[in-house]
């Protein structure tokens, strides 16, 4: 380091300060504090509102879609993790329970004809519950 350099420094520590001074120099660096925690804490909370705006919710599988559980399927529509009647014997999709819409494509349904749950038939494109023979 330049002598000069290190003497500046050195006679400016060694200076003493007006009150005026000093009391400036502890209100700004309470003020830095201050606007510095505030900053922060409103990054937390940015990253907090983002943070819930990626969850998404879900609606559940369409009907057609193998599955495991009727928790699931679109429950709402009355859709249940069951044998379909056009499917095998262990193959499990979301198919059609009592009240779900089934046959021909419809506006509430993208691409796929839904056949009802075995032991339900699709009259007038709603699956009902097949009377049992005695």
């Amino acid at each position: 380091m330049e002598t000069t350099t290190f003497d500046g420094i050195a006679k400016s520590l060694s200076t003493t300060s007006t009150r005026r001074s000093a009391v400036r120099g502890i209100f700004a660096g309470a003020l830095a504090a201050v606007a510095g925690g505030a900053l922060l804490h409103a990054d937390d909370a940015a990253a907090k509102r983002r943070r819930r705006k990626s969850k998404k919710t879900t609606q559940g599988r369409k009907p057609g879609e193998f599955c495991d559980s009727t928790s699931q399927c679109q429950t709402s529509k009355g859709y249940i993790c069951e044998v379909a009647v056009n499917a095998g014997n262990s193959d499990k999709t979301c198919s059609g329970g009592q009240g779900a819409v089934c046959g021909p494509k419809t506006e509430d349904l993208d691409d796929t004809a839904p056949f009802c749950a075995v032991g339900f038939s699709c009259v007038n494109q709603i699956c009902q519950a097949v009377p049992e023979e005695i």
